[in-house]
């Protein structure tokens, strides 16, 4: 896993660089049907990415967000699974709240994941047997853990998304007790957020995320230590026909899912909807 670790660590710095030439400049900006956003950053990343994991795993399936999915993927073991840039909306927008994503899953579970922040230098990486780190813009390396929620007397810090005021979202966060909401664009960086620290939980009860968006973050988050489920508190299978997150996300501290699971239920619920609140 130390290998391809590295591999995948190279491929996201690489590709974070190509989208930070992009980054604040004018360019055009299609939309795909349903599915947001997609800039050149997107696809120069996507393709840089792509080519560098079938020239190093050349036996190994690989799904990106921005290039066709090919079901022979589905007999493969491995299969790695990328967003070239997650929150691609804020990229647009010249705000640094965006990420590249580079997960492994092995049998449907994910094994390894790399989220870098480019605007912000900082990447979290970290694979089965390897532990997982903050790496700065130096280089240098810091393990993270994420500790247990203690139950203290703070409320529970939540991640959301930047559109979610006034939405079912809003009124989870109240079901939980909390007034210490952390808005922030990409679903990679609100879950990186509980790995700095800066908040306990992020869901989103939206079901338009895919699965280049939770494989990379959910390997990191189990991996520290944390818990990373659909909001009904199940697990996620990978390499699937069907690469949508149906019951929307959640990851959270230890000790925390069964609170916010049942915060979900009273307000949407045994299942979500299909509003968008990543």
């Amino acid at each position: 896993m130390r290998t391809k670790l590295a591999i995948a660590v190279k491929l996201a710095l690489d590709a974070g660089r190509e989208i930070l030439k992009l980054y604040r400049r004018e360019m055009q900006v299609d939309q795909k049907a349903d599915e947001g956003p997609v800039t050149a950053a997107d696809r120069s990343a996507d393709r840089l990415i792509r080519e560098g994991l079938r020239a190093s795993f050349p036996e190994d399936a690989v799904l990106t967000e921005e290039s066709p999915d090919r079901l022979d993927r589905l007999s493969s073991r491995r299969l790695w699974i990328v967003d070239p840039l997650d929150g691609t909306r804020q990229f647009v927008k010249g705000v640094d709240e965006f990420a590249v994503m580079i997960g492994l899953a092995i049998d449907g579970v994910p094994r390894l994941g790399v989220v870098h922040l480019p605007a912000e230098r900082l990447t979290y990486a970290g694979a089965d047997g390897e532990g997982v780190f903050e790496i700065d813009a130096s280089g240098s390396r810091r393990p993270v853990e994420i500790e247990p929620w203690n139950g203290g007397r703070e409320p529970i810090a939540v991640a959301v998304g930047r559109s979610s005021a006034g939405s079912r979202t809003c009124r989870v966060v109240e079901a939980l007790g909390s007034t210490r909401i952390v808005r922030s664009g990409s679903v990679g960086r609100k879950a990186m957020l509980i790995m700095s620290g800066q908040a306990d939980a992020y869901f989103t009860l939206g079901t338009r995320s895919r699965h280049w968006d939770s494989c990379a973050p959910e390997a990191l988050i189990r991996l520290a230590g944390g818990r990373f489920t659909d909001t009904t508190g199940r697990g996620i299978v990978y390499n699937t026909e069907q690469t949508r997150n149906e019951r929307g996300l959640l990851a959270c501290r230890r000790g925390l899912t069964g609170s916010v699971v049942a915060a979900v239920r009273s307000v949407a619920g045994p299942s979500t909807d299909g509003s968008s609140n990543a």
